[in-house]
């Protein structure tokens, strides 16, 4: 149904893990003001909803894709001691984001949240824990034996829509990630609010969404981290579930100077949403009979998801990486519905999932489990040149 796709179209946790238990709480806070002025828009779309194709615009992202290749590279948190992680258990952390200086939607910057989302916004949201966009928790576990002066991948893990903070274990997780850290997102209001009502619930501020909470948090979470322990900066993957999967590409998409390659089961990219700033790598899983998440191309824009379809999402990340026409062979007998488009640049491969029939948000079809599939994607991709 969507395999084919034309390159640059229009623009739960079933393998999630309960973790090992919550250890003790450390609190990290990076309160104020942030100053930062905003990146130019590159193709805001309206506050109207109906506008269809609006979206890709925003500020600047995730500072921009790299200029040289990250690969091999070790994070400021090398040779530190390990401390508020233990590779026993998830630990759950508090991060506070600040808000943007006075700054207008598309025009605020990645590293702060943005006026419509702060609380008394009009996009403002308030877990029955108290956390809002400013203030969130996010969990982390480190893999065995860790070694603080070797560089070890990370894997960012976002379920779908339904569990409240404070967040317990992974959120999402695929096995293979065993040695590397571990870190789990966590949402505020029941899903992610990377765009459409879930970014915006009255549809008429979608445009707000331009620049939306999802990516100063993952942001925020993603330097702390790089901070505190020794990550190869080359090897910091993220990926979810249904929700969790659109909070994924959202990274893979603004925050590519942080993101090697995502990894989604049943998510796409909204329409209103931050500007993609570069390539990634990407596994994606999807279903025909999805009718939650639809794989598309839809003939309309879904107003309320903010969407034309998951398959939209692929031709979008397509175009992005360098691919060349839509042309794909089969990616690996072990996994018959997966396919891998032939053009696209060795460095930024796309392999694309798609099962005839089965539920929302479940990996498996015909008794295998393709999330098997992803970390030696992942692991396996080619230094960047």
């Amino acid at each position: 149904m969507g395999i084919g796709g034309a390159v640059g179209g229009s623009s739960s946790g079933a393998g999630g893990s309960a973790g090992s238990g919550l250890a003790s709480t450390g609190g990290v806070t990076t309160a104020g003001t942030a100053t930062g002025g905003g990146g130019a828009s590159s193709g805001a779309g309206g506050t109207n909803a109906s506008g269809g194709g609006g979206g890709g615009g925003g500020s600047g992202g995730g500072g921009g894709a790299p200029t040289t290749s990250r690969s091999g590279m070790k994070s400021p948190g090398c040779s530190k001691a390990a401390m508020g992680a233990t590779d026993s258990a998830f630990t759950n952390h508090r991060i506070a984001i600040p808000a943007c200086a006075a700054c207008t939607v598309p025009n605020c910057p990645s590293n702060c949240i943005a006026p419509p989302f702060v609380p008394g916004g009009v996009d403002a949201a308030t877990a029955p824990n108290g956390e809002t966009f400013l203030d969130r928790d996010y969990t982390i576990e480190l893999p065995p034996i860790y070694d603080p002066n070797h560089p070890y991948p990370v894997f960012f893990g976002a379920d779908g829509c339904g569990p409240a903070p404070p967040l317990k274990g992974a959120a999402f997780s695929v096995p293979g990630e065993n040695g590397a850290i571990k870190v789990g997102l966590q949402q505020i209001t029941p899903c992610f609010a990377d765009g459409g009502i879930r970014c915006a619930p009255d549809i008429k501020h979608v445009g707000d969404c331009l620049n939306g909470p999802e990516l100063p948090y993952f942001l925020a979470v993603t330097k702390w981290v790089e901070e505190n322990f020794c990550v190869d900066l080359g090897q910091e993957f993220i990926g979810g579930g249904s929700s969790g999967a659109w909070e994924a590409l959202l990274a893979g998409c603004a925050a590519t100077d942080k993101i090697r390659g995502t990894y989604s089961l049943a998510g796409g990219l909204r329409e209103h949403r931050w500007a993609c700033n570069g390539p990634s790598a990407a596994f994606m899983i999807v279903t025909d009979a999805d009718t939650n998440n639809p794989v598309g191309p839809l003939a309309t824009l879904n107003v309320d998801e903010d969407t034309f379809g998951m398959a939209p999402a692929r031709d979008e990340i397509l175009k992005r990486n360098g691919c060349t026409g839509s042309n794909h062979t089969a990616y690996d007998p072990a996994y018959p519905a997966c396919v891998k488009y032939t053009g696209c640049p060795a460095a930024y491969p796309v392999v694309w999932c798609e099962f005839p029939t089965g539920p929302h948000d479940n990996p498996n079809y015909n008794g295998v489990n393709y999330l098997n599939a992803v970390a030696p994607f992942l692991l396996g991709l080619p230094p960047i040149p």
